[in-house]
């Protein structure tokens, strides 16, 4: 039986969500090799050639930017516990790892990512301490965080979608060809911008190098819905989200991001480690002030 790049890439993907989903447990090979239906024999090779890096490289890579997120976002946990909880063996494994890949300690990161954020978010961070009533800080954010419309957390549903990814900086020249290429295979399917786009985001870019952040531009579809050539299918969790909405020109989006954040830290809400995604309502190119209007969805524990 005779496969194409396309089939190969489709399972290689497949293989990459298990590993993310899973990144906490410690997978042996074959698990993740009968997750995209691969040959365990065969399939570090064929991984490899796909994505770049080894099996063993991509998941300790993902462990070790998963720790360096929680090292930020989790600042009252020591670091034995993130190493553990990442699925490194000791803390002195974690440690070495960590800094051959980020060339400095874990301590050393946290103080100095903490650091970065307290001096560009001094003010927006404090205002926990001023502002106990989520309305009063709703009303707050209205006034001087203009790109915030609304703000709040929602159980989202589980959403089954027909997908298309690249692998690279999350700007315009890697998502824009992935909506392109998804829309010319959603229009003959009678799937319309802009109903049910989504935009997933696998990664942090301030902890990940650019060149290997993941992005898939989506278009929700029913149910027994296959992948054909280069688009592919996959289920995002439903749950609970924070779920910002904004209506911004394309030059604020970065900025909403920040928004969204801060949002989600004045109020006390934890994420988890699931991706976020950009759930959209409209086409910018139909808007009479050129808008995009959409949803940030940030996936939160229970």
């Amino acid at each position: 039986m005779q496969y194409t790049t396309i089939d190969y890439k489709k399972r290689v993907f497949r293989a990459m969500n298990f590993i993310s989903r899973n990144i906490e447990r410690d997978l042996s090979l074959e698990e993740i090799a009968e997750s995209a239906a691969f040959s365990m024999f065969h399939f570090h090779r064929i991984f490899k050639a796909v994505v770049g890096e080894t099996v063993a490289g991509f998941t300790r890579r993902l462990r070790l930017e998963l720790a360096a997120n929680r090292l930020i976002s989790k600042q009252l946990d020591d670091i034995t516990t993130i190493a553990m909880d990442c699925g490194f063996s000791s803390s002195q494994n974690f440690a070495k790892a960590f800094r051959q890949h980020f060339g400095t300690t874990p301590s050393e990161y946290r103080k100095s990512k903490i650091g970065n954020i307290n001096s560009k978010k001094e003010n927006a961070f404090s205002l926990q301490a001023m502002y106990n009533s989520n309305t009063v800080f709703m009303n707050y954010l209205k006034k001087e965080r203009k790109n915030i419309i609304n703000a709040e957390v929602r159980e989202m549903p589980e959403y089954n979608v027909a997908f298309i990814r690249k692998i690279g900086p999350y700007v315009k020249e890697t998502c824009q060809p992935a909506f392109r290429e998804l829309m010319k295979w959603a229009g003959p399917r009678n799937y319309v911008w802009p109903e049910k786009i989504l935009a997933i985001y696998w990664d942090n870019p301030d902890v990940t190098p650019a060149e290997k952040c993941r992005f898939d531009a989506c278009i929700i579809v029913p149910d027994g819905t296959v992948s054909e050539g280069q688009v592919y299918i996959q289920s995002i969790s439903g749950g609970p989200y924070a779920v910002c909405h904004f209506e911004i020109k394309p030059d604020y989006i970065q900025q909403a991001w920040e928004d969204a954040y801060v949002w989600l830290c004045d109020t006390g809400y934890e994420c988890n480690d699931k991706p976020c995604y950009e759930l959209y309502h409209n086409n910018a190119a139909e808007h009479p002030e050129g808008k995009w209007i959409f949803d940030i969805c940030i996936p939160l524990k229970l």
